[in-house]
């Protein structure tokens, strides 16, 4: 399910490219949703903690106070990496926007259905090459969509089917999971499981110390009696493909 954003104070200019939007995708067969924002101030708001939930943002420029070109600055500090898509009358930002790195500055005016559905397709395939890059896990309460670079993730671990993910250096997210789903979302990864309760990124791993595993970030996770073998082997093979490891 693809979750697409649309910013623009005008209703009459949201609902028309609301229906571009559906018509494309069914065309193309992709299953979206569409959440609507009538100004930049409430798109950040609701993005403010969780800044990557859309997949896809179409953003107007031409806004009441905090125009889309601001909103789009400010949503890449807050390390938003969503597709964002500008949708304007004017010509007058095309060279400031791009520092936004958007998929594309569309016209109004110019605007057709081939042009409309060639760049959809691009910011779709663009967005699915990042999940590949991504973990995607998301909470039942609010629906809230978390998705976390792999290689901010020092481990995962588990407490009465409540998963935390902790990555970023201390920060935690929490939601309802296996540790066998959990699992087969992160193959061939780089991660191991090294107790029931607990998955390590091996690129965070600094030491072994008996039956406690020590990780960069200073954490301390145990090592569970049975996974001791199966994790030493799966972390020679990971040290002989990377050749390289931090000792400290």
């Amino acid at each position: 399910m693809l979750k697409i954003f649309l910013c623009d104070d005008d209703l009459d200019a949201r609902a028309q490219y609301a229906g571009l939007i559906k018509k494309v995708a069914k065309k193309n067969k992709v299953e979206i949703t569409i959440s609507y924002f009538k100004s930049g101030e409430e798109l950040l708001f609701f993005l403010a903690d969780s800044p990557n939930q859309a997949d896809i943002i179409y953003l107007d420029i031409l806004m009441n106070k905090l125009n889309g070109l601001d909103t789009a600055k400010r949503l890449r500090e807050l390390g938003c990496s969503s597709e964002i898509i500008f949708l304007t009358t004017s010509e007058d930002y095309v060279f400031d926007a791009y520092d936004i790195s958007p998929v594309q500055y569309l016209i109004k005016s110019k605007i057709t259905t081939a042009k409309f559905e060639e760049v959809f397709i691009r910011a779709i395939t663009l967005a699915s090459k990042k999940e590949n890059d991504m973990f995607l896990c998301e909470t039942g309460k609010n629906s809230i969509r978390k998705v976390i670079p792999f290689r901010e993730i020092a481990f995962f671990e588990i407490w009465k089917r409540i998963i935390s993910v902790h990555y970023n250096g201390g920060e935690v997210f929490q939601f309802y999971s296996t540790m066998e789903q959990i699992e087969t979302q992160i193959l061939h990864r780089g991660f191991v499981r090294i107790h029931r309760s607990y998955i390590v990124n091996m690129s965070y791993i600094l030491q072994f110390e008996q039956n406690v595993l020590i990780l960069k970030t200073g954490e301390k996770i145990p090592i569970g009696a049975t996974y001791i073998k199966q994790m030493k082997q799966v972390f020679a093979n990971y040290i002989s493909r990377t050749n390289f490891h931090d000792c400290g």
